[in-house]
């Protein structure tokens, strides 16, 4: 019996351990990253404010696989929306709309996979040297109380940063690709 109120003990000293390391990590995920194209703003803007141009490049189609995406609102830009259902375990269901958009500038998304909300948001800005740099960052808020869930934030951070920049290399393909052609 005591061997049992030693273990039950230890493993609450552990919760209160996780929940105050939990407090201290930062509310929100949030990830940037940035890939420099040869090209102009107005050579790659269409490709960010255009979901339905996003199968080609962007990690949530990666990860969507054979999901049947249905595209609806406006045709390209603010508006524009598109829903999934029948995904992969982790992206069962979702939704994916168009939020702001400012011509050949910026795009932001608003993506909710599961009922968990998370934001995007691509800036395209001009170099002198005529080629842009594209600029992502990923909003993920992480649950409050008891904190346990900000936890997950180092086990998934480098996973979701490797998967974006791995976007980022596909639309700058895409982009270079298309240019030559």
């Amino acid at each position: 019996m005591k061997l049992f109120f030693s273990a039950v003990i230890i493993v609450f000293a552990l919760f209160l351990v996780a929940c105050g390391v939990g407090y201290f990590l930062p509310s929100s995920l949030t990830i940037e990253r940035s890939t420099k194209v040869e090209a102009y703003s107005g050579d790659v803007f269409p490709y960010l404010n255009d979901l339905t141009l996003y199968k080609n490049w962007a990690a949530l189609d990666q990860s969507l696989g054979n999901a049947v995406l249905i595209t609806g609102g406006a045709e390209t830009g603010v508006g524009q929306s598109q829903v999934w259902q029948e995904g992969p375990e982790s992206f069962e269901y979702g939704t994916r709309d168009i939020l702001q958009s400012q011509s050949n500038e910026f795009v932001q998304l608003g993506v909710a996979i599961m009922g968990h909300d998370t934001t995007m948001t691509y800036a395209v800005l001009d170099n002198e040297d005529d080629t842009v740099t594209i600029l992502s960052k990923y909003e993920l808020p992480q649950p409050g109380f008891p904190y346990l869930g900000r936890l997950r934030t180092l086990r998934v951070e480098p996973m979701i940063a490797s998967e974006i920049d791995q976007a980022l290399a596909r639309l700058k393909l895409l982009v270079e690709a298309n240019l030559d052609a």
